[in-house]
């Protein structure tokens, strides 16, 4: 097939898996259906693909759609918000160290993998950290894409079963209800919100360029957006798409040992956000399941994504991980400097 067919098969693939997890009320069906469907496919060996040129506008719209979460009354909670993120500084290297033992010592993944496997955020980052150090930056970025699918699959469960009250589970269908203005803005916003993430060297300026922009524009009231609800959706499914045509290449042994990784690092960074989530509701009275979104070991598209479509405090939870990422980039540019050089020589006398 020609490279335009491949991308239309793995799209229409990507649709398949989104009506089928909408149908079965799982979280967010039009990210991690078309992922899911999608590597599934990759797994059995057909050709698929969605390349990041067709991605990167979409991951725009995500944010600007995040971004709508964001309104004046959060300044009434500033105090409380300073509070947990500053929580988060204890969390993220915490969390870092212990899950990095549990992978060295415990289920022998080798050490310079460990260390960027272990973090519980940044993708991109620790995946070009890996291939600097000469580690194998494939499999530390697909280790965190599964991790990453993982916790958005397993977290609004286990919310569920500990608060059965907290949200009803619905599914999103495409709709062209809304506002044909408010798409215009959208277009404006994303190569501005872009443009403006690259002047001041935003980390992943596609997403959280537009973002911004549109927070503030929604906090002081500027705009109130209500595009149609079918641009959001078609957004989440081509970054769907584009993570489960990340699988290309990987075999059932391969992808069963990479999920195994994935799942212990899961178990390892919920189990230390416990106790913070716990002090914190007794600290500051916030809602549990908005801590736990806010500490979960998920993408910030994903678990704003997840926090926006059940409606807890997305705000608050897209705010941390925000956070939680700059704080990543902080160790990381600790690590680059003193434990680098490290890696670096483990790495060439293992060859």
């Amino acid at each position: 097939m020609s490279r335009i067919q491949i991308i239309l098969t793995t799209i229409f693939i990507g649709i398949l898996g989104g009506i089928t997890f909408n149908l079965l009320l799982f979280p967010l069906p039009w990210v991690l259906g078309p992922a899911f469907s999608i590597a599934i496919f990759t797994l059995f060996g057909y050709d698929v693909h969605v390349p990041q040129k067709l991605r990167d506008p979409f991951v725009g719209i995500i944010g600007i759609w995040l971004g709508q979460s964001f309104s004046s009354s959060i300044f009434h909670e500033l105090n409380d918000w300073l509070i947990s993120i500053m929580f988060l500084f204890l969390y993220v290297p915490i969390a870092f160290i212990i899950t990095y033992v549990f992978l060295y010592k415990i289920l022998k993944v080798p050490r310079v993998e460990a260390f960027f496997i272990s973090s519980p955020g940044g993708l991109l980052e620790m995946a070009l950290g890996a291939e600097e150090c000469g580690a194998n930056s494939k499999k530390v970025g697909l280790i965190h894409i599964i991790r990453i699918f993982i916790t958005v699959f397993t977290i609004p469960t286990l919310i569920l079963l500990v608060f059965p009250e907290s949200f009803e589970r619905q599914p999103m269908w495409p709709s062209f209800h809304g506002s044909i203005v408010d798409c215009f803005i959208i277009l404006i916003l994303i190569p501005s919100g872009i443009f403006f993430g690259t002047i001041i060297k935003l980390p992943g300026k596609r997403l959280f360029g537009p973002l911004i922009l549109s927070a503030v524009f929604h906090m002081t009231e500027i705009i109130d957006l209500d595009a149609p609800i079918i641009i959001f959706i078609l957004a989440q499914l081509i970054v769907g798409s584009f993570f489960g045509s990340n699988m290309h290449g990987l075999s059932w042994k391969i992808a069963r040992d990479y999920v195994g990784i994935a799942i212990g690092i899961v178990m390892s960074l919920t189990v230390c956000m416990i106790p913070f989530i716990v002090f914190l509701f007794f600290l500051i009275g916030a809602k549990p399941e908005a801590i736990i979104l806010a500490f979960a070991p998920g993408g910030i598209q994903e678990m704003g994504l997840v926090a926006s479509s059940l409606d807890i405090k997305p705000a608050f939870v897209v705010t941390h991980h925000f956070f939680r990422l700059l704080i990543v980039l902080i160790i990381l540019a600790i690590a680059q400097k003193y434990i680098y050089p490290k890696l670096k020589l483990l790495i060439q006398n293992s060859n």
